[in-house]
């Protein structure tokens, strides 16, 4: 869903969201970005899922300059996780991200952790995947 569509506290709930994820993931060696909807950013690729055959975009795409792995990662606002469409993403970014030796992220607010966690298991989506960010306001 494009930011422009979504009711502004959640879009600007979302562009924390980005900040905060593009920061950590700076801490991790990356430095090259693609982010979906954020100013100054590239769009990242739109990625085909053949094993699904379906289409994903992440939400962050990140690259360490050094050894040139991958990160994607997808932000998930509190009201994301009532859609169960997440899941599916969260699916379709992880058959991808294993077949091209990618790492995964999905990032959301501490106190949503637990809800992730059980929508991780029930899509069967590793839990170290969820990453929990700050909220920033």
């Amino acid at each position: 869903m494009s930011l422009s569509m979504l009711p502004d506290a959640i879009q600007l709930e979302r562009i924390n969201m980005l900040k905060s994820g593009i920061e950590t993931l700076k801490t991790m060696g990356n430095d090259e970005f693609a982010v979906q909807d954020l100013a100054g950013f590239r769009e990242p690729d739109e990625l085909i899922v053949p094993v699904l055959n379906t289409h994903v975009q992440p939400d962050i795409q990140a690259k360490q300059p050094d050894t040139g792995s991958e990160t994607m990662a997808l932000v998930e606002v509190s009201s994301d996780l009532g859609d169960e469409s997440c899941g599916r993403r969260w699916q379709a970014l992880e058959a991808w991200a294993l077949l091209h030796d990618a790492q995964m992220m999905v990032f959301v607010h501490p106190e949503d952790q637990t809800r992730a966690l059980g929508i991780a298991r029930a899509w069967h989506v590793p839990d170290d995947y969820i990453v929990t960010l700050p909220r920033l306001h």
